[in-house]
């Protein structure tokens, strides 16, 4: 059950700050920051119990705080070293080279994932950049697995019709 509006209100108003700037401390990352405190009150906000039944607020408070943090610098970190590694598989597709011709694949590439579908260009970007399984993004889009796997293959072959995509 979540908690009262009054609850959240005097939460946000004794804490929001003190866990922004706990946040930043643990992210060094202002905008990460942000999201790590919004991403608190979201939690707290579906679930009253987490508060309610603890002996401390403050303790709570700063324990998802620090949870939520380092979850978000994980996350940042898997999707920096996925685009790196994208990056060295693609030499220069996705640098700008100040050579019209050799910016030419770049932008048919940026082109041709832009008129996939949205279904299968979300399903691609999951499977290739956030390097989540088949299984995963059925979780996240809640849809079967199996429909999952059909947007991806549908959409690699749209791309593969394009002939100046390799893939």
């Amino acid at each position: 059950m979540p908690p009262t509006e009054a609850t959240l209100t005097r939460l946000h108003a004794d804490y929001a700050i003190s866990a922004y700037r706990f946040a930043w401390s643990v992210t060094k990352d202002e905008s990460l920051a942000q999201e790590v405190v919004q991403e608190l009150f979201l939690k707290l906000a579906r679930d009253a119990g987490v508060i309610a039944q603890a002996q401390s607020e403050r303790a709570v408070i700063f324990t998802l705080t620090r949870n939520l943090a380092l979850d978000a610098l994980r996350r940042r970190t898997s999707r920096e070293d996925a685009m790196q590694r994208f990056a060295d598989e693609l030499p220069g597709w996705f640098a700008p080279s100040g050579d019209a011709e050799a910016e030419e694949p770049r932008t048919q590439i940026t082109a041709a994932l832009a008129a996939l579908p949205e279904e299968q260009r979300s399903v691609i970007h999951l499977h290739v950049w956030e390097e989540l399984g088949f299984r995963e993004i059925g979780e996240l889009l809640g849809l079967p697995t199996q429909t999952v796997a059909s947007r991806y293959r549908y959409g690699l072959e749209k791309l593969r019709a394009q002939k100046h995509i390799l893939v």
